[in-house]
């Protein structure tokens, strides 16, 4: 494991969110992954994109 040197107002950033009792090396980990998208946005982003729809009525049809 390697260390890693940080400024104070970093450190405490990442210890404030931290979920529960959770590890820093944790917590730097699930921030610096990218989040998956949840199928409902990736189609709400596609739908989005054609022209064809309005974004009311790309959200009924969606259901959210």
């Amino acid at each position: 494991m390697k260390t890693l040197v940080v400024s104070d107002v970093a450190y405490n950033e990442l210890y404030s969110r931290r979920i529960g009792r959770e590890a820093i090396s944790k917590t730097l980990l699930r921030e610096l992954k990218p989040a998956d998208k949840c199928e409902i946005r990736e189609e709400l982003e596609r739908l989005r994109k054609e022209p064809r729809y309005s974004a009311d009525e790309v959200e009924d049809i969606l259901g959210i």
